[in-house]
């Protein structure tokens, strides 16, 4: 299994080659991406080349889910078309028109297309879909479940297709990726903040969600109640458990995903750093295990140490 990285500076390659990474993504301004943290469109050609003279491949995220960021798809695809010819390595996308005008370009397009968790897919129908377009790699919504991610695995296996998977600790929401809302602070105002967990859930402690709007929704004002008492139970940490966890990331490595995905582009430079290399760590435990160890003991090791370690001392 490979790791990717995200990166949003050219300053942070070299660190993050030596932590680690076998490969990079970013996303550039000018481009319509999911989520925040760009590149400087200019700074583009030099990241390219940075990546390759470390022997890195470099790929593309223009995986925004809204139809207005693809109103103009003409000009989008000029752009791509450039950073093609600066020899980035593939493109990251969601949106389906996109994927279409991406494959209806090729061969004359070399870079690879791979399939972004906001455009999730959750069943081997889904994935056969999106294959269709030429896709090279399915990353895969955090929201699944490992025996589920297994059957996908398993399908790109049979397929050719490569398969990423986000590392759990530092990557995901309890939501569909892409469609979720709830972090913007239009949607709620907290009392109360906790310091950053392992995942999501907008920080908030039960009871502190002090409002809830329903902002294009007038019509349903009278539901809001019952709706923040819902909200407030699954974003302050109630509800069920998450999917992702230290037992899960061992399963769907054992099933044979071939790709590690380290991907808040907007953390710091050196937060970059700091967990590509536990990510690499985890990795190469995971790896180790899974060769001197039958499948079940090794898992049940794995799990059991990762219960006890942070990467704090990384």
């Amino acid at each position: 299994m490979k790791i990717v990285s995200c990166f949003t500076g050219l300053k942070e390659l070299k660190p993050l080659a030596a932590a680690g990474a076998d490969e990079f993504y970013t996303a550039v301004e000018g481009l319509p991406a999911f989520s925040f943290g760009f590149l400087p469109a200019g700074q583009l050609r030099a990241a390219v080349e940075a990546a390759h003279a470390l022997g890195k491949p470099l790929a593309l995220a223009v995986n925004a889910i809204h139809a207005p960021a693809f109103r103009n798809p003409a000009a989008i695809m000029r752009k791509l078309r450039a950073a093609d010819a600066l020899g980035v390595d593939a493109f990251i996308v969601s949106n389906p028109q996109l994927l279409r005008d991406l494959s209806a370009a090729r061969p004359r397009l070399r870079a690879q297309l791979h399939l972004s968790s906001v455009q999730p897919v959750f069943n081997t129908l889904a994935a056969a879909f999106f294959l269709r377009f030429g896709v090279s790699r399915i990353i895969l919504p955090n929201q699944l479940r490992a025996h589920e991610a297994r059957e996908i695995i398993s399908f790109c296996l049979r397929n050719g297709v490569e398969s990423e998977i986000f590392d759990y600790r530092f990557f995901g929401c309890a939501y569909i990726n892409g469609r979720c809302q709830l972090h913007r602070p239009g949607y709620y105002r907290l009392r109360k903040e906790t310091p950053d967990g392992s995942m999501c859930r907008v920080n908030a402690r039960p009871g502190g969600l002090a409002a809830v709007k329903t902002l294009d929704l007038p019509e349903r004002a009278a539901a809001v109640g019952a709706a923040a008492a819902r909200l407030e139970q699954r974003l302050a940490g109630g509800g069920a458990p998450r999917f992702s966890d230290a037992a899960a990331f061992f399963d769907m490595l054992l099933a044979g995903a071939s790709r590690l995905k380290y991907g808040t582009r907007h953390d710091p430079s050196r937060v970059k750093v700091r967990k590509v290399r536990a990510v690499r760590e985890m990795l190469d435990l995971a790896e180790g295990l899974k060769a001197a160890l039958p499948p079940e003991q090794a898992a049940r090791a794995f799990t059991r140490k990762m219960s006890f370690w942070d990467g704090s001392k990384l």
